[in-house]
């Protein structure tokens, strides 16, 4: 009982921190738009939040991170 509890919040730990690392942006995706996230989105409070915020703002973004932010990159 008690190992099978402990494999379920190990799991839980592994699942959230990967999901965590994808939503802050590739280190390509964080350089090309880190001026556009600064502009656009000043106000939004977590990582979540600003990748809709450049979603929404597709438009309006920079060459360089539009193609990241579109995945031509």
């Amino acid at each position: 009982m008690i190992r099978a509890f402990a494999i379920a919040v190990l799991s839980i730990v592994i699942l959230s921190t990967a999901a965590w690392g994808q939503h802050q942006g590739t280190p390509e995706q964080q350089r090309a738009c880190r001026h556009d996230a600064t502009r656009f989105c000043r106000q939004e409070g977590d990582d979540y939040a600003i990748a809709n915020c450049l979603r929404a703002n597709i438009g309006r973004l920079r060459p360089g991170c539009r193609a990241v932010m579109e995945g031509r990159r």
